[in-house]
Parts: structure tokens; C-alpha cells; sequence
């Protein structure tokens, strides 16, 4: 067998023979929809919008002939997230959040209901994603957890507070359960990409040319190289060394250069 069938065949067999992903209609969590069924896991995707995903159905089975795939239509930030994510009855070895609402912007300028929005789909989401189908992975003593936190997310940052505070929470809850859940035979991974060129990142206009930024294939793909290492994957050698540097600095410093850096990203 070939070295890379190997790998594939190694990882189907640890994190089959269901994946489920949560924000998977675009962006990152398509690209790990991708990425997933290309391994030889049955992949469940769950977005909110309904539109999105029939078309996302379609690309990952072109890409993935033989991997069978489900759609799920879940308002993540709605109050039954949990009594919803309870009715997946796939086996499920591997649950990747991707999940997000990125608000722009200085703090004040955005509604507090917008917020609570993007709190309830960034914290709120992930939590019960972590308890409910986590507690699946626990049971059956194996398979994988991967939920999307940000290089925002290493301390508070400007312009974008709202956000960098949902993915502090993610990467710590990550964290906590990779050392709790490691001798249950359950991986967990804190991925914290920088800028990549989704639609949400696009959307916001940043001061910064879409092919200068990560491809969403590359940061899924690293991802689940990483998975079963360490608790956090930095994906892009630059952005590993960007963030070595940033953490050498007074804490008072490093929130300084990441809110002004981010300002000048995204203010037009």
C-alpha cells in the first residue's frame, strides 16, 4: 500500500466512519467538508443557510465519489442548539466547529443584539457541540474534536473585541479538553488560522488582496495533519513565526500592536 493510502486509510479508521461539520457551507468548514470525505469519512454538514448547502452537497460529492453525505440545516445560535444536535444519529468519530460570526468594527458602533448573536454562534454553539457530540467521542473511546478559534483570539483585539473574545473562549475550552480527554483516546485541536480568504473575511473589505491571504484548503488540511499533536495548530510557517514574535512582547504592547493592526486592516 502506498504511503499515502496508508495515511488515509489510518486516519478513516481512528476518526470514522462519520465526520460532522458545523459551519460547513462555505469558507473553512467547506474546505474541511472537502478535505474530510477525500480521507474516506462520510461527512455531515451543518450550516444555517439552507441555500448554501445544497451547493456544498454537490461540490464535496464531485470531489468524493463512494462517500456518502447528509445536510443539516441548524440555526447554531438559536436556544434548542443542544436538543438539535442531541437528533444526529450518524456514528460519529469526528466533530470540527467551524461556526462564526465576525462583527467589525469599533465595539459600540454594533447593536448588542448582533453581538449576543455572534456570542451564542462562536461560544454558545461550540459549547454544546463540545458536550453533546463530544460526549459520543468520549463514550466510544476514540475520534476527534477540532473547534476554530483565531489569532485574535491569543489576548483581547481591537476592532474586532466582540470576536476576539468568542475565540478566547474556543481556544481555551479546547485547551481544557485536550488534556481531559487525551486518555479517553479523543483528540482535540485549537485551530487558530490567520487571515484567510473566506466570504466572511472578504465581506468585510480588509485592506489586504485575497491571494496574499491563506487558502481555506491549506488551513483544513494542516488541521488535520495536526490533529492527535499538540492542542494548537497555527497554520502557515509565517504565521507560527508572526506569532512567536507577538508573544515576546509586554502584554499591554501586544494588545496595543494587534488592535492597530487589525484597525488598519479593516478600516476603510
Amino acid at each position: 500500500m502506498r504511503p499515502e493510502a496508508r495515511r488515509v486509510t489510518a486516519f478513516a479508521q481512528r476518526y470514522g466512519p462519520w465526520a460532522a461539520v458545523l459551519g460547513a457551507a462555505q469558507g473553512i468548514g467547506l474546505a474541511f467538508a472537502h478535505e474530510i470525505s477525500r480521507r474516506g469519512l462520510n461527512v455531515l454538514l451543518l450550516d444555517v443557510r439552507e441555500d448554501l448547502l445544497t451547493q456544498a452537497l454537490r461540490d464535496v460529492a464531485a470531489g468524493a465519489p463512494g462517500i456518502e453525505l447528509r445536510a443539516m440545516c441548524i440555526d447554531l445560535a438559536a436556544p434548542d442548539v443542544a436538543t438539535r444536535l442531541e437528533a444526529i444519529d450518524a456514528p460519529l468519530g469526528l466533530v470540527v466547529y467551524t461556526a462564526m460570526l465576525a462583527r467589525v468594527g469599533p465595539f459600540l458602533d454594533e447593536k448588542l443584539e448582533r453581538h449576543e448573536t455572534a456570542l451564542h454562534v462562536g461560544c454558545r454553539g461550540a459549547l454544546a457541540a463540545a458536550h453533546v457530540l463530544g460526549r459520543r467521542l468520549v463514550a466510544r473511546g476514540r475520534g476527534g474534536l477540532i473547534l476554530t478559534s483565531s489569532g485574535a483570539g491569543f489576548q483581547g483585539t481591537g476592532w474586532v473585541a466582540g470576536y476576539s473574545a468568542c475565540k478566547a473562549f474556543d481556544l481555551a475550552l479546547a485547551e481544557a479538553l485536550w488534556w481531559e480527554w487525551k486518555p479517553h483516546g479523543v483528540d482535540v485541536l485549537a485551530l487558530c488560522p490567520g487571515s484567510t480568504a473566506t466570504p466572511g473575511m472578504l465581506g468585510n473589505r480588509p485592506q489586504l488582496a485575497a491571494d496574499a491571504m491563506a487558502r481555506p484548503e491549506d488551513v483544513a488540511r494542516e488541521a488535520l495533519d495536526a490533529l492527535g499533536g499538540g492542542p494548537v495548530c497555527i497554520p502557515g510557517e509565517e504565521n507560527r513565526r508572526v506569532r512567536a514574535a507577538l508573544d515576546k512582547l509586554p502584554r499591554a504592547k501586544l494588545v496595543e500592536v494587534m488592535g492597530e493592526n487589525t484597525r488598519k486592516l479593516f478600516e476603510s
